[in-house]
């Protein structure tokens, strides 16, 4: 028993001293912490993993249910389409979250909030009492627009008064430009509501056809002092009398004549009349009368008055008359001069005809035409400082050749170019095409575009290029001036809609015209850059312009355009080719949207309720080309085309 004892003690004396037993007893102790630390990185993980994926999903839905709202307005489909985008980015169970929740709402400014929630299951955690662990995220999205400015680039032709589709209606409330009018007014809302207040958003307008009315636009030092339009030229006769006014003294006759016993019969044939008395007391009489008779007298002949001056030294003499009683044979002779006063008819050179030929203002004796001296004022008189003060010019093209008053109603006729068909790059000469102009010389100033001095020059035969003399009126170009442009500025809702509402549709399509002007007057640098490089707050400016067409290119080479009547002033075709005008107007149009998009400037177009040619895709920046059937459409792409110039971002 001893040794039992002995042998007991032995044993709990070596376990109590055995380090190998003391490490496995701490080791054993230390799981729980490190079990502790291990899951709580491991559920933390996953809970800033579920959290992050949550807020993504959170923002994402913000910002499609923001960029889905027409207005700041929330609807049932932005709604859908915020929770849609937020169940892609986290569905229902990711990560094994429970009770998921994700709402989206809107304030009064369409400022978009979503909130979203749910309940993360722990692992390793749970077996320290923590089951699981909440999740709850918020999200802000908005449209924010910072400085831009927009030009409207619109088509006012004649097709703008037809419907988008065939459904019969005939210019009524269901026409393109009362389409156009709702989706311009839809795109101003947009952007209204979603501009920053210290933000500048001006808008610019440019109605086109086949002209642009920009006139009143271009400050006058660039506009032309002269210029050539096909006009007329009036020829005259020879006047009858030259040198003579009106109411001179024209010399009939100058001779002895012999005279009546009366004034009263001057110009009368019957010889009763000139027989005079020789006998007694009557003789004495009569020659008494003939010694009288000089003085100056005024004799109507023939509804025409003659002023008949009888000189001194008149003479009587007996038996100058035979037959009948022979004491009243006698005459009275004297030297008489007989003058009448010159009428206007007669001293002025007459009206002979018209020279309808290229007339250049300012110009004596255009067209080689040389009227006699007293004939009507001509060319040589006018003067464009009248047209660019008061708005109306005097020109002989009047009846006959009469001064007559023609107004301008601001459009314009183009600087000079160069005849090509490549316009990669633009020629240096080319000034019509340059988006930066600011003119130097005359060659490079504007015009003003005159369709009541200009006429086509048309014979029998059809076109011409020779002059013509006739007296007829020759016919007008084709022609159309459009609402004048509105430059860039800050403009009221008010403002606009009063503006668009006065939209008319007419003319023809001529996409270069309208295209260059909406790029002169948003560029940053040319002839406007003092009003468009710089914003008040300092801010970069985001330059857009909005192009709309209802139609292909349509030209008509008699046309009276930006450039003229093409047919006779040849300035782009310089051969009168319609087919060449039409490509090389395509060809411009590529080259001044190449040159706004050199000036980063973005370039939207929108072909309305026609086909969406290359010509038009090439012409907008990349992804910016779009086509809208009928008028709902049209409004919904340029609100779609509102937002995407808006900075849709996050706020929180």
């Amino acid at each position: 028993m001893g040794r039992e004892t002995q042998a007991r003690t032995s044993f709990l004396h070596n376990l109590l001293h055995d380090k190998t037993a003391n490490t496995l007893a701490i080791a054993a102790a230390s799981l729980i912490p490190m079990m502790a630390m291990v899951g709580g990185g491991i559920d933390a993980s996953r809970y800033y993993m579920a959290a992050a994926r949550m807020q993504a999903a959170c923002d994402a839905g913000a910002l499609a249910a923001r960029r889905a709202m027409p207005t700041t307005v929330m609807t049932t489909e932005a709604r859908t389409q915020g929770l849609n985008f937020f169940d892609q980015n986290f569905n229902d169970g990711l990560f094994g979250v429970t009770n998921r929740t994700r709402a989206y709402s809107a304030n009064a400014q369409g400022k978009v909030t979503g909130t979203a929630s749910g309940t993360l299951p722990s692992t390793i955690m749970a077996a320290f009492g923590y089951n699981n662990f909440p999740i709850s995220v918020t999200c802000t999205a908005e449209v924010n627009i910072s400085n831009s400015d927009i030009m409207f680039v619109l088509d006012v032709t004649g097709s703008m008064a037809d419907c988008p589709a065939t459904s019969g209606c005939n210019s009524g409330p269901g026409s393109k430009i009362v389409g156009m009018r709702a989706a311009v007014m839809s795109f101003y809302d947009t952007v209204e509501s979603a501009t920053s207040t210290s933000a500048q958003v001006r808008y610019g307008l440019v109605p086109y056809s086949q002209q642009v009315n920009v006139g009143f636009s271009i400050p006058r030092t660039h506009m032309v002092s002269n210029h050539t339009y096909q006009s007329r030229v009036a020829r005259f006769n020879p006047a009858a009398y030259p040198g003579l006014n009106a109411g001179d003294p024209i010399l009939l006759s100058d001779q002895t004549e012999w005279l009546p016993r009366t004034t009263s019969n001057f110009g009368n044939t019957n010889t009763n009349n000139y027989r005079f008395r020789t006998d007694g007391s009557a003789g004495t009489t009569a020659r008494n009368v003939c010694t009288n008779y000089p003085n100056t007298y005024s004799v109507s002949i023939g509804g025409v008055t003659q002023t008949w001056q009888v000189f001194a030294a008149t003479e009587f003499v007996n038996n100058q008359w035979s037959g009948g009683d022979s004491n009243e044979r006698a005459g009275c002779r004297a030297r008489v001069r007989k003058t009448r006063p010159a009428t206007t008819t007669e001293v002025t050179p007459q009206f002979a005809d018209w020279v309808y030929c290229p007339v250049t203002t300012g110009t004596a004796n255009p067209c080689g035409v040389t009227n006699p001296a007293g004939s009507r004022p001509g060319w040589e008189t006018v003067n464009f400082s009248s047209l660019y003060t008061g708005n109306a010019i005097n020109m002989p093209i009047g009846s006959q050749g009469a001064m007559t008053s023609v107004s301008w109603a601001g459009c314009i006729e183009e600087p000079s170019t160069v005849l090509t068909d490549t316009y990669s790059p633009i020629p240096a000469n080319a000034h019509d095409l340059n988006i930066n102009l600011v003119p130097a010389n005359e060659t490079q100033r504007w015009k003003p575009a005159l369709i009541n001095a200009v006429w086509k020059r048309e014979d029998s035969n059809g076109n011409t290029l020779n002059w013509l003399y006739q007296t007829a009126d020759e016919s007008r170009p084709g022609w159309t001036c459009p609402t004048p442009a509105r430059k860039l500025a800050d403009m009221t809702r008010t403002d606009l809609q009063s503006y668009i509402d006065g939209l008319t549709a007419n003319g023809n399509t001529y996409h270069d015209i309208g295209m260059l002007w909406g790029a002169r007057f948003i560029s940053p640098r040319g002839l406007f850059a003092t009003e468009n490089n710089s914003a008040p707050n300092g801010e970069p400016i985001s330059r857009h312009i909005v192009f709309m067409t209802d139609g292909a290119q349509v030209n008509n080479v008699e046309n009276y355009s930006t450039h003229g009547i093409e047919w006779w002033d040849r300035r782009v075709t310089g051969d009168g080719n319609s087919t060449r005008e039409r490509d090389r107007r395509a060809a411009r149009l590529q080259a001044i949207c190449r040159a706004a998009q050199q000036e980063n400037i973005t370039v939207w177009v929108v072909a309305f309720g026609t086909t969406l040619t290359q010509n038009l895709i090439d012409c907008a920046s990349p992804g910016r080309a779009f086509q809208a059937a009928d008028n709902a459409t049209l409004t919904e792409q340029f609100r779609q085309i509102a937002q995407k110039i808006a900075a849709l971002r996050l706020t929180e």
